[in-house]
């Protein structure tokens, strides 16, 4: 059976400094974007990658911390214990926050893919006991550093105060 460290040994996993973690590129499309067909984006010098993807991988000693992107992300989940997944909608949603359980366990309910549209806040922890959980992203466009925000915590309190405690264990 593999352990934690096996997994991200053999996808040479490396540490997300910003938002904790861990992360591997899987996937860059060859095929790019200029930013001037993509409204809401910032501009830069090269555009964007059509798609993109990564592994992402969080354990125990560690949360991804609340971030978001200004493209859509798709979450796959592979293996591990199940996540703790908070979502902060943007305007314009019919909902404002969502607390999900992210797993492949779906006998229980949860999903093994999750949709979450640009914009949106996104943290996540494993659930209590959990060992780790190996995670995808598929991100269109690809990643651009320039899409990248990590939360500030009074900021998204005051946004969305009916989520206090949690926007709390998922900040820095």
């Amino acid at each position: 059976m593999l352990t934690p460290n096996d997994i991200m040994n053999w996808l040479q996993l490396q540490p997300n400094q910003l938002e904790g973690g861990y992360f591997a590129g899987t996937y860059e499309s060859t095929i790019g974007l200029a930013d001037a067909s993509l409204p809401g984006f910032p501009a830069t010098e090269k555009g964007r990658p059509l798609c993109g993807a990564i592994y992402y991988f969080l354990d125990a000693k560690g949360f991804s911390a609340m971030h978001k992107v200004t493209g859509d992300m798709i979450y796959h989940f592979y293996a591990g214990d199940p996540v703790q997944m908070l979502l902060l909608y943007p305007p314009g949603f019919s909902n404002r926050t969502e607390l999900c359980i992210f797993s492949n366990d779906i006998a229980a309910g949860a999903s093994p893919i999750k949709v979450i549209p640009g914009g949106t806040w996104l943290g996540s922890r494993l659930t209590p006991g959990g060992s780790y959980a190996l995670m995808g992203v598929t991100m269109a466009p690809g990643f651009n550093p320039v899409d990248y925000s990590i939360a500030k915590r009074q900021d998204l309190i005051t946004a969305y105060p009916e989520q206090k405690n949690m926007i709390e264990l998922l900040t820095r």
